[in-house]
């Protein structure tokens, strides 16, 4: 295999009869998933669509986004996944940006999108309704011939310093790489049944649907996050596998449950997209007898690592140890390898990663050198190969020489009775310099003022928040991941 198309012709012909996709009370199997990536291709090529356009998916996890991908992938077109959660100025930054042709997406996003996609010349299609046109089209004798590995496959963005999200492009190999990669350490199998409820058009998600296809397990699609709905389908659905981020494990350690249910099919719980704090991690386990492991990865390379170590209540903070055929350095600022346990910035390479940004060489040359991905973040390998991220070096605050790590601010304020989360960030002062600035959600009302005269008997004087702000809740990415650019 070496193109999607062939990833999926194989699932389907392998798998037939077993479940591909459950959306409700909605099963498909492989053999009807084939038939319905048939028609979809079809319907996009009376569309106009074909080898190199670019498609926007604007949709939930369901049958639609997985019927979608492949269908797009058959023609050779490139998809760009874009999660529901964004508003209509970033969508419109993502259409114009990928220069996408078609937007697939339901009803309430073609209303909102209709005026401003008409002025780019985008055709905005509805495809997730019970009567949708892409289901009338016959199937259609497709020829793969065409679609060569070194063809770009997705657009995924990826958040940083420029202030707009920047484009990554995978290749057919890099995706067929990142299905390998992860299927072969984690070693799921046409027996698994993995829910969704992180977005699949997030790379975090997106990993792991890729894999998922590539060895027939079940998806098991929830449009979003409730953790009610979430405990049912486990449950229901005989779930083995659930991908997370540390917000929804939290959620779910908090409820509330009269009649615990049966999720005793549930084999491995993944937590990815930000830190796993010890509080989480222990509650979690506490309340459902199982640990969450760590996934570590990034937009740009796909999966990194996975902690799937037997010793994991002594290393729960590790991501665990490289996946299959990637390559994990520990780096100084010159660029050389550091001693096993010291802390530099963590380099990545990986045949499922990028090669670089579109239109940014600026940016690409700054973190692409010599084959490898320059995450920016900080950490550390034990003896035993496992890794742990122990900061941002992007992030480092800088007052008067002195760095702030705000990873270690954070820590101080969570630990305050009343903080319920915080962030920390640099801002600049009216000297040119840089100036601790947390925001905060608390349980109840408190002065600033206790705030920071609870962090000085904690921490240095340099790294006491100066300014301190109260929000409801921090914003956040489809992952779960702080959008610290968004609280400047």
């Amino acid at each position: 295999m070496k193109t999607v198309p062939e990833l999926f012709i194989s699932a389907v012909n392998k798998f037939s009869s077993s479940d591909a996709v459950t959306e409700g009370d909605k099963r498909v199997s492989y053999e009807e998933l084939g038939r319905f990536v048939n028609r979809f291709s079809s319907y996009l090529t009376s569309l106009g669509i074909k080898k190199g356009d670019k498609v926007i998916t604007l949709l939930p996890n369901s049958i639609e986004f997985v019927v979608s991908f492949f269908g797009i992938a058959q023609l050779g077109a490139v998809s760009v996944p874009v999660s529901t959660a964004f508003k209509k100025q970033e969508i419109q930054f993502f259409i114009e940006h990928s220069g996408a042709s078609l937007v697939l997406t339901d009803e309430g996003f073609a209303e909102l999108l209709k005026d401003s996609a008409s002025e780019s010349g985008t055709l905005v299609t509805v495809v997730k309704e019970d009567s949708s046109d892409w289901q009338k089209s016959d199937e259609i004798q497709l020829d793969f011939d065409c679609i060569r590995p070194e063809d770009e496959a997705i657009y995924l963005y990826s958040t940083g310093s420029t202030g707009k999200p920047k484009r990554v492009s995978r290749t057919h190999t890099n995706l067929l790489a990142l299905a390998d990669n992860h299927t072969q350490t984690v070693g799921w199998n046409e027996s698994d049944r993995v829910l969704f409820t992180i977005p699949i058009s997030h790379t975090y998600g997106f990993g792991n649907f890729i894999s998922s296809i590539k060895i027939g397990a079940a998806i098991v699609t929830l449009g979003e996050f409730n953790r009610h709905k979430v405990l049912d389908l486990v449950e229901k659905e005989s779930v083995t596998i659930f991908p997370a981020v540390p917000v929804m494990l939290d959620a779910l350690a908090r409820t509330h449950i009269k009649e615990p249910g049966d999720i005793s099919s549930l084999k491995l719980v993944i937590s990815a997209g930000a830190p796993l704090s010890e509080h989480i991690f222990r509650a979690f386990h506490s309340k459902f007898g199982i640990y969450p492991r760590q996934l570590y990865g990034s937009t740009e390379t796909g999966v990194i690592s996975i902690n799937l170590g037997d010793s994991i209540e002594e290393r729960f903070g590790s991501v665990g140890r490289a996946v299959k055929n990637v390559e994990v350095l520990i780096l100084d600022d010159n660029g050389q390898e550091v001693q096993s346990g010291q802390v530099g910035e963590i380099a990545v390479k990986s045949p499922s990663m990028t090669t670089g940004y579109y239109g940014l060489p600026e940016e690409t040359a700054a973190v692409f050198k010599n084959g490898y991905y320059f995450t920016g973040d900080l950490g550390r390998i034990d003896p035993k190969g496992y890794i742990y991220i122990v900061g941002r070096k992007k992030l480092f605050i800088n007052i008067s020489g002195n760095k702030v790590d705000p990873g270690e601010v954070e820590n101080v304020l969570t630990s305050h009775p009343l903080v319920k989360e915080a962030a920390v960030l640099g801002v600049s002062d009216d000297k040119g310099g840089e100036l601790v600035k947390s925001v905060l959600v608390t349980e109840d009302d408190v002065e600033s003022g206790e705030i920071m005269e609870y962090c000085s008997d904690r921490l240095a004087g340099y790294k006491v928040p100066r300014i301190v702000e109260f929000v409801n809740e921090l914003p956040r990415s489809p992952s779960g991941k702080v959008l610290r650019e968004r609280l400047k």
